[in-house]
């Protein structure tokens, strides 16, 4: 079964659809390929039409649904489809929800959801039942009418290049500025492997090959609980990745050489004994919360990431901080896979939403 496709119309309608409306905050849509024998959907914003915002809802034995992916489409979310367990996961940087064909349970973030109908599979493509929808009201503001869902633009976007040119700090509300008691600010405890902060780095597979520890199965790591950690040997550790692929919905880095967002952090923060849950929302749950104006280094920053028909209040992006207006993550852009960016710009001034505290 492949993720990619659109939804079918043609199934006559047996009963009606209750209506309903969500209250919380398009795009056309592409297929990169197959990753893995995996198909991934990417987004991209995509222009007007008299239907934007609208998806069909269509009637299996009885019952309503949507397509995942014209859902996904919309919402500007990517997609991968896992036939090794039938789950269809969807989200912005990482996988916010997973459906299981036939499943009666849903994972948002890193919580179970029951369902009162399971998602299905119908010609190679995965429907969401309409009685789940409301999962998604904190992604968008949307209603639901006997044929169609509706999914409303959002009042404000950030139209501001990821990688544009810098905002200085002059004093707004939205500058980043790092803590001066920074206990690790202008030192460095591990050789430097040739990264500049600059973003380019060296791609030299053996050099950074050469510093990894990967994580061993059943190794410890204790919950979040502001833990003595060295934060310039975990950012030293996240530096060994440059350059390493990002791939949406990634298992574990030993099983899949790659990362998402919140595996990369996830699994830099196991590697100095912090277990962080498993998705970018859920951290966001976790650890203290600081200013963005008093930044320390190993400090999670949270971004949303902008749709013409999302919220600009729900997480989708994580990153580490590393002093100096730079972030260390995983993410399919500006570059693709382990980088380093310059924060100082104002697409992440815009969609930056929180900062977390997990270690001192």
């Amino acid at each position: 079964m492949a993720s990619g496709g659109c939804s079918s119309n043609s199934t006559q309608k047996q009963s009606q659809p209750p209506s309903n409306t969500g209250t919380s905050s398009g795009s056309s849509a592409q297929s990169t390929g197959d990753t893995n024998g995996i198909s991934i959907l990417n987004t991209n914003q995509g222009a007007s039409t008299a239907k934007e915002g609208v998806i069909n809802i269509v009637s299996f034995d009885g019952k309503f649904y949507v397509s995942g992916n014209d859902l996904a489409r919309v919402l500007n979310f990517k997609t991968r489809w896992e036939a090794a367990n039938n789950t269809y996961q969807m989200g912005d940087y990482d996988a916010t929800y997973e459906w299981k064909v036939g499943g009666l349970e849903v994972l948002k973030g890193d919580e179970p959801v029951k369902l009162t109908d399971p998602p299905i599979s119908r010609n190679s493509l995965v429907y969401i039942p309409v009685s789940a929808v409301g999962l998604l009201q904190d992604d968008m503001n949307y209603s639901v009418t006997e044929k169609e869902l509706v999914i409303f633009p959002s009042a404000d976007m950030v139209t501001d290049p990821i990688d544009g040119p810098d905002a200085p700090n002059m004093g707004s509300d939205l500058d980043f500025a790092d803590d001066p008691n920074d206990p690790f600010k202008g030192t460095e405890t591990w050789k430097d492997l040739g990264e500049v902060l600059t973003g380019e780095y060296s791609s030299n597979e053996s050099l950074m090959a050469a510093s990894r520890i990967d994580i061993k199965p059943g190794e410890n790591a204790i919950p979040v609980a502001l833990k003595n950690i060295d934060m310039n040997a975990l950012i030293q550790k996240g530096k060994a990745y440059l350059g390493v692929k990002y791939l949406f919905g990634a298992a574990p880095y030993p099983t899949s050489s790659k990362f998402d967002c919140s595996t990369y952090s996830q699994y830099l923060y196991k590697r100095q004994g912090v277990m962080l849950k498993r998705t970018a929302r859920a951290q966001s749950t976790q650890g203290i919360a600081v200013s963005r104006s008093s930044l320390r280094k190993g400090d999670l920053m949270f971004f949303y990431v902008p749709g013409r028909f999302r919220t600009n209040k729900t997480v989708g992006h994580v990153g580490i901080y590393m002093g100096n207006s730079q972030m260390i993550h995983a993410s399919p852009e500006p570059k693709d896979g382990v980088q380093i960016s310059d924060i100082n710009k104002a697409y992440w001034k815009k969609t930056f939403l929180r900062a977390k505290r997990m270690a001192d």
